[in-house]
Parts: structure tokens; sequence; C-alpha cells
């Protein structure tokens, strides 16, 4: 790279950020009658000296303190002002030059300061986000050991009394073997009735674990696998049946007394007894005193599960105001921009869409499908409207798609009764409830989005009738009874009814999907807001509905 203008060979003295190009003296002049808005990006290199000799990182701390660095930098300034004009002129490209160095190495250490807190912020709510859901497996854990607790009491009782009544077994082979020495017995026939003698090669085998083959857990694979207790001795005939692994030493027995035989045997058997006294122990599983147990499983409603899991926890995404970590834009087609609409039916065909998110304009939709009859049988999920029954079409539902604004699709209530003036509500998952209308006043079915299958889910009592509007609220389901002072809660996960009393019999109503009712009573002329969770009743001024 040449150091010198190429047009007046002439070392550069000036550089523009704007553009990035190096200049003599002579093309400044140019340069800046070319473009005067870059007047304030163009520095010479006595001044960029002097910014770098000047330059101390220890002021870049934050916006505050260069704040007051300029200030007091000001303040100097306004002192000296006797000076004379070209070295306040100096002094202030300098000054203004290093204030832009500041901003940029201040602009980069904020960065690397709010990169490094955004990081340690998600982190935070990262192990918030882990520590609850180890509150769940934890709470998992407790359920299971309390389950479990009783019936690993029991094994272990059964586990002592298998290694007693081993140790019994094996005292009674050694009399067995001694009865059979006694009486001259030859090692063959010792191994053929079963005495636990090991000359009998073909059940021997190499021992390579010998703690694992004494251990209960393989004794009782062994007895499972033993048809007889002559085979079960034959495959533990060099552990637990061993000519060595013996309570007493029988050769050393029968020198010190083998001419009374008789009274050998009977001392033998006397200390039998007296090590495995029957008023201690307990060979007879029917004197175990142990619980039966009967386990039922009944598989989770997961759909249930998962819906009660995300209302305890919700990681919402809010909008920054912070200044973005990088430069790059982004830039949103007006096309796909998140649009509000209210969505009204007419009696017969046809609906109404209300845009909210532009000035309230209205479009006049049709579809051929009268919508009698279905007022609160219809719910918002995404970009569908799904819309359940009606006076002319009980035994139908129909799925419109707010992009094409068409019908796309529609289908029997197979599965279940069909009605109108259904009351429908949506649980954030995969189903849609049905509660009621008005000819059937004792159910709770629910619709699969999709598999679009119905099933009959609850039967309620006969005594709520037609319900106005439904809502799904932190594992339960919540129904105002039509022209009742009545409210019912239908808990998702145990099934049951709890009922509440309100001050108002409603006509009409409507929710905003977070535990409040909007409900219109025609008979006292009232229009109120109710919350499921606090039970309060707040009176709305509505006069022109009434």
């Amino acid at each position: 790279m040449t150091m010198k203008c190429a047009n007046h060979q002439r070392s550069f003295e000036f550089i523009c950020y704007q553009c990035n190009c190096l200049m003599c003296s002579k093309c400044i002049f140019k340069h800046s009658k070319d473009h005067p808005d870059h007047a304030d990006k163009m520095e010479d290199i006595d001044d960029i000296k002097h910014s770098l000799s000047t330059l101390k990182l220890d002021d870049i701390i934050d916006t505050t303190t260069t704040t007051n660095n300029h200030i007091n930098n000001d303040s100097d300034n306004n002192s000296n002002s006797n000076d004379s004009t070209n070295d306040n002129n100096c002094t202030n490209n300098s000054n203004s030059f290093k204030s832009q160095i500041n901003n940029k190495l201040k602009s980069l250490w904020e960065s690397l300061r709010s990169s490094t807190s955004r990081y340690q912020r998600l982190s935070t709510t990262e192990n918030e986000i882990k520590q609850h859901f180890e509150q769940l497996h934890q709470y998992l854990i407790i359920e299971e050991k309390k389950l479990n607790k009783d019936i690993i009491n029991d094994k272990h009782t059964i586990t002592n009394q298998i290694d007693n009544n081993v140790n019994h077994l094996k005292y009674l082979i050694n009399i067995i073997n001694i009865f059979n020495k006694l009486n001259n017995i030859n090692n063959s026939d010792d191994n053929d009735s079963g005495n636990g003698d090991n000359s009998n090669n073909e059940d021997k085998s190499i021992i390579t674990d010998t703690t694992t083959l004494y251990s209960t857990k393989t004794i009782m694979e062994s007895i499972t696998t033993s048809s007889s207790l002559q085979s079960f001795i034959n495959h533990n005939n060099q552990t637990l049946f061993n000519e060595y692994n013996n309570y007493f030493n029988i050769d050393e027995l029968l020198k010190q007394d083998s001419s009374d035989s008789s009274s050998l045997l009977l001392d033998i058997i006397h200390k039998y007894n007296n090590q495995f006294n029957e008023s201690t122990t307990n060979t007879d599983n029917n004197n175990l005193r142990l619980s039966s147990y009967k386990l039922s499983i009944k598989q989770p409603d997961f759909n249930q599960l998962n819906s009660i899991i995300k209302q305890s926890i919700k990681l919402d995404l809010i909008k920054s105001t912070e200044s973005p970590i990088n430069t790059t834009t982004t830039t949103t087609n007006n096309n796909d921009n998140k649009q509000s609409y209210i969505f009204t039916t007419h009696r017969l065909k046809g609906a109404t869409l209300i845009n909210t998110s532009n000035n309230n304009s209205i479009e006049e939709l049709k579809f051929d499908y009268q919508f009698n009859g279905t007022y609160n049988s219809i719910v918002s999920i995404g970009e569908y409207i799904y819309v359940f029954g009606g006076a002319y079409n009980r035994n139908k539902w129909i799925k419109i798609s707010m992009k094409s604004k068409s019908i796309e699709h529609i289908g029997a209530t197979e599965g279940i009764k069909g009605d109108q003036n259904i009351s429908v509500c949506y649980d954030g998952q995969d189903h849609i409830y049905l509660v009621n209308g008005v000819n059937i006043n004792n159910r709770i079915d629910r619709f699969n989005i999709k598999t679009m299958k119905f099933e009959s889910y609850h039967q309620l009592s006969d005594v709520y009738g037609e319900q106005v509007s439904s809502i799904i609220f932190k594992g339960s389901l919540y129904s105002v009874s039509y022209n009742q002072n009545k409210l019912f809660q239908f808990d998702l996960t145990n099934r049951t009814i709890t009922d509440h009393q309100i001050d108002i019999k409603p006509y009409s109503g409507c929710h905003d999907n977070n535990g409040n009712f909007f409900i219109l009573d025609m008979t006292n002329k009232r229009f109120i807001k109710y919350n499921v969770e606090t039970k309060q009743t707040i009176n709305l001024n509505a006069d022109h509905l009434l």
C-alpha cells in the first residue's frame, strides 16, 4: 500500500471516517466541497495522535461516568476562554475526536456489559425453570417412595426369612451327611441320595464371584429354576452346601465318638433345636405377617397434566427496551403482522369481521352455514374458528380459516349427541370442551382438534341446564348456567364438581380467557364482571345494553 497521495504525491494527513478514505492536505478541500456532510467525520493525523496520547481507558466506565467527564472538560474549556481562538479551535477539534473515540470504546464496553448482564439474567431464569421442574420431579419421587415403602419393608422381611430358612436347610443337610457317614454309605451313594457330597462333578462349575453366588438374589434365582430340593442342592454344591461350609467338622466328630453313633446323632439334633428355636423363627410363609397388595394403574390424561404444568409456569417474551446487541435490522412485512378481530355471526348465514387493529374496519363474510343457536358455541384457536351445532345444524361442526376467510372443513358430530347453544371452551392444548345445550343438560364432551374426534367425557347432573359461557382456567372448567344464580367448577384432574352461587341471572355472557366472565342479566338489568378466582363481582356501566 502506498503511503502518498497518487494525485499530489503528498503524504496522507487526513482520514474521512464516513467513506474511510485517506487524503493529503490538498485532497481534503475538494472532499469537503464534494461532501459537506462529512465535515464532522474528518480528522487529521495530529488530532489523532493527540487523542491517543491523552486517552485514559480507566475513564471508560459507564454512561454516567463518561458524561461527568464531558462536563468537567467543558468547565475547563470555559475557564480558559481567554486563550487565543486558534488554541481553542485546536483543543475543540482534539476533544471532539477524543470524544468520538471514547464514545466508540464506551459503546463497545457497554455492549459487553449489557450482553453479560443479559446472559446472567437468562441463566437465572433458566435455573428458576430448572428448579421448578425439579420440585415437580421431587414430588413424584416422594409419592413413589410413599407407595413403595410397605412393599420394600415386606421384601426385606422376606429376604431375612429366606436367609434364615437356607441356614436351616444347611444344618439339616449336615445332619443327613453325618447320618450317612455313620452308616458307612459310600460317596457315590451319598450323591445319589442328595447328601450334598461334592463327588458328583456334573454339577460343579467354576466360581467366578463368590459374593454374588452367596447373595439372596442369586439364591432366589436358583430356587426359581430348581425343580426340586435335590436340584437346588446340586446347583449350589460348591457354595451353600459345600462339604467344607458346615457348622461343625464331621470327620472330627466321628473320630471323637464313632462308637456311639446314636448319641452323637441325637446330640447334633439337640444342638440344631437349640440354635433354631421354633419360638423365635418362622419357616412357614403363611405365618409371615405380610400384607397383600392390589395395584391399580390408571393412565393419566397427559393433555390435562400438560395443561396444569403449563399453567404453573409460563415464560413470556418481553420486548426489550435496551439497545440491540448488533446492528442487524429486521423488517416485518405488513401482511404478516398479527391482526385483532371481533368475529360475530349473523342469525342465519354469514358473519361480520371487525378489524380492531385497523380502525375497526368492517368486512361482511358469506358462509353456507346457518349460525342460529351458536352464540356460545364458537371458539377461536390460532387462525381457525370452530363452530359446533346450531338450531339448523345440530349434528354438524365447521372449521373456518381466517386467512382464507372460508369454511375449511365441515364434519359430523359422531360419537356424541348434537344440539344447539352448546357452551364450548378450549383447554389451550388439544381439546375443545362442549358443555350441555338446549336439549342435553347433563354432559361434558370434548373434541380433539388434531384427530377431529369427539368423545363423551363426563356426565353431569341435570340441574345446570343450558350454559351461557364456559372457560378453562388453572386446571378447572368453569361454566355459567342460563337464568340461574349458579356457576359450577369442574376439576379436570380428579373430575369433581364444585357449585358456586352468583348474585345474577345470566342471559348471555363471554370471558377473557383469564378467569373473568362478563355476564348480562336482562331480568335484573345488570352487566357484571365476575372473577372465578376471587369470586368478586364488579358492576359495569352498560345502560345501552339494557
